[in-house]
């Protein structure tokens, strides 16, 4: 008897929420996808995320350790692993760079390469309301509505505090700082000033990324790599693939591999969405 297999749908937020969640991403058991790999690797990547584990188990694939059923990570620089079993469920919450620490009134540099329980940060007894909650729901619609309904929630809040304001976007003719400072009208000093607030980020990290996610939807519509090296300003093939390495854990080569076996779900989940 075989088990059932996982797919993973990206579906857009509810409108009102669209100026801070990019995506959901929702994993669940079906005959109709490929299996979930027993370790998944995701890219370096700007986003915030919060994390559903509906049933199932999953662990940091480096350290081994559990991770927290309800769980936030905010940007990372490099590629973080993880591992699962016994037919996960999980929904996760692609928040826009910058919304995570605005939610919650954090520190943004506190966030980079962090994750962790949620009730860290919301608190153990709202956490296990929502968990409960969630549960208890009858349908995966069910419990997207009840995620979306605590993050009005939340949006509400930090809205009282302080308007959100978006952290400044590359530009896509920009191909270093200085250039980035050129087009916006600032000095570089105000830039790194400005990025690093939303962020906790310098600008330079924020343009690799960034260029790094240039070259994962062009990878995933299947541009030669020579192609994607010269189109995402990297100076040169051997170039792309340092960055690569750094901030995947893979080649592209190796990043088309997993494009091919996984519907190219790790790398979607890392790049910009519309």
């Amino acid at each position: 008897m075989t088990s059932p297999a996982s797919r993973t749908q990206l579906l857009p937020p509810s409108s009102a929420l669209a100026p801070y969640v990019q995506a959901i991403a929702v994993r669940r058991p079906s005959p109709e996808g490929p299996a979930l790999p027993s370790v998944q690797c995701f890219p370096a990547n700007v986003q915030g995320a919060l994390t559903v584990l509906h049933r199932g188990d999953w662990v940091d694939a480096d350290s081994g350790l559990s991770l927290a059923d309800l769980e936030l990570a905010g940007p990372r620089l490099k590629p973080a692993r993880r591992a699962y079993a016994n037919d996960p469920a999980i929904t996760t919450v692609l928040l826009r760079p910058g919304v995570l620490s605005w939610l919650f009134d954090l520190p943004a540099a506190e966030w980079v390469n962090r994750r962790g329980p949620a009730s860290e940060v919301i608190g153990w007894q709202i956490a296990e309301v929502l968990l409960s909650q969630l549960r208890r729901a009858s349908s995966t619609a069910a419990q997207v509505w009840i995620i979306e309904q605590q993050l009005h929630c939340w949006v509400e809040k930090a809205q009282a505090r302080r308007a959100w304001q978006a952290p400044p976007r590359v530009p896509t003719a920009a191909l270093s700082v200085g250039d980035w400072a050129d087009v916006a009208t600032s000095s570089a000093r105000q830039l790194q000033r400005r990025v690093g607030d939303a962020l906790g980020l310098p600008p330079k990290a924020l343009m690799r990324v960034e260029r790094l996610n240039e070259g994962l939807r062009r990878l995933a519509d299947g541009a030669p790599l020579t192609d994607v090296a010269a189109q995402c300003g990297f100076s040169h093939a051997a170039h792309m693939v340092r960055e690569f390495r750094a901030l995947t854990g893979l080649s592209p080569a190796g990043v088309r591999r997993d494009l091919a076996r996984h519907e190219g779900l790790p790398w979607r989940l890392g790049s910009a969405l519309a």
